[in-house]
């Protein structure tokens, strides 16, 4: 195992020693979850403080992770979707209240999902016993409700995790605009954020270097000597719900650039963050983008990445206190089997050992 680390500012002697407890976690997490290549990092008070490369790129063992190792973030795209379609709405080139339904292929494509017998087209019990409403595609839904993932039965009503429908979101744009998704992106997100290192899928050119440092897949094969295998790579085309490729550097610089305001002002920051109100009062567990949740009284906001057999990460922020948790991985041994429906990030070992460490009071 190889660990390579970057210079960084100096820390106190309580936070070093926190950041040093962390390291020791992720590594030991590393080789009991099968990561051959594992990458993080850590914000607080406006800066990284901690950018982390662990283990091997390839399974020769010649190219060692490093904090600018790149990945298929997956899911986490989803962020970068939201703050495009909240700053396009800012500028008046899209309305969220507008149909989504409008979308050209949306009745077959819609059909098909209802009657698939697919979790995301609703009606099928979930592991743990819910049973969300079936996809009516008579009902009009609105851009919002894609974005916060509140599409099944009456539209805006429940929420479930629904990353087929909000792919389409991209399409929608794209037929709205005439424009490629990715170029919205680009102009809205990685530009305004000045992250040269960011690729809005795989034929995005001005990110080539996230392409030029992208960790292979591998999935876990208890038939291989080591433990491991090579994986086809995931889609890298990019859509609204994936195909952002990005280091945990890179990642840890997006998070700071929303949170200095250089993506969207302050304002339109706590409406992609705020989620609506369930029937019973409670807030959802998904805003705009992204999910939301309380954990000993601070507000998380977060999302995961996952493709099966191949790449897992998270992005993980602490509004309140300026904190900021990136891993990324080249198998999916960071995944941790989120509900669909309700945000429990602190199941994450990962997670949790963060949270404690950094955001506890």
């Amino acid at each position: 195992m190889l660990a390579v680390a970057w210079p960084l500012p100096a820390q106190s002697g309580e936070d070093a020693a926190k950041l040093a407890e962390f390291d020791a976690f992720v590594k030991t997490y590393r080789a009991e979850r099968g990561i051959l290549s594992l990458s993080y990092a850590i914000a607080m008070d406006g800066r990284i403080v901690a950018a982390e490369g662990v283990g091997w790129q390839d399974h020769d063992a010649e190219e060692p992770t490093t904090a600018d190792t790149s990945y298929l973030v997956a899911s986490i795209t989803k962020t970068f979707s939201a703050a495009t379609l909240l700053g396009m709405e800012a500028d008046g080139l899209v309305d969220l209240d507008d149909a989504f339904t409008d979308l050209s292929d949306w009745k077959e494509r819609c059909e098909w999902l209802a009657g698939s017998g697919n979790i995301f087209g609703g009606g099928v019990a979930l592991d743990d016993g819910y049973v969300p409403p079936k996809l009516d595609c008579a009902a009009r839904l609105r851009v919002r409700d894609v974005l916060q993932m509140r599409v099944l039965g009456e539209p805006g009503s429940s929420f479930l995790y629904n990353p087929i429908v909000f792919g389409r979101l991209s399409n929608w744009v794209e037929e709205k605009t005439g424009r490629p998704f990715d170029h919205w992106v680009r102009h809205y997100v990685i530009d305004r954020a000045g992250l040269s290192d960011v690729a809005a899928g795989w034929r995005d050119a001005r990110g080539a270097m996230a392409l030029v440092h992208l960790a292979p897949p591998f999935r876990i094969a208890k038939d291989e000597e080591d433990g491991l295998a090579p994986s086809p790579l995931p889609n890298p085309e990019m859509n609204a719900s994936s195909g952002i490729i990005a280091s945990a550097r890179g990642l840890a610089a997006y998070s700071l650039a929303l949170d200095q305001g250089r993506i969207l002002p302050r304002a339109r920051l706590q409406q992609m963050w705020t989620p609506p109100v369930e029937a019973d009062g409670a807030p959802a567990s998904y805003a705009y983008g992204w999910w939301t949740q309380q954990w000993r009284g601070q507000q998380l906001v977060w999302h995961g990445g996952w493709w099966p057999d191949a790449y897992a990460g998270l992005l993980l922020k602490v509004p309140g206190k300026g904190l900021t948790l990136v891993a990324l991985g080249n198998t999916d041994g960071l995944h941790w089997g989120n509900r669909l429906q309700v945000a429990e990030v602190e199941k994450s070992p990962l997670a949790l050992k963060f949270l404690e460490l950094f955001a506890a009071d």
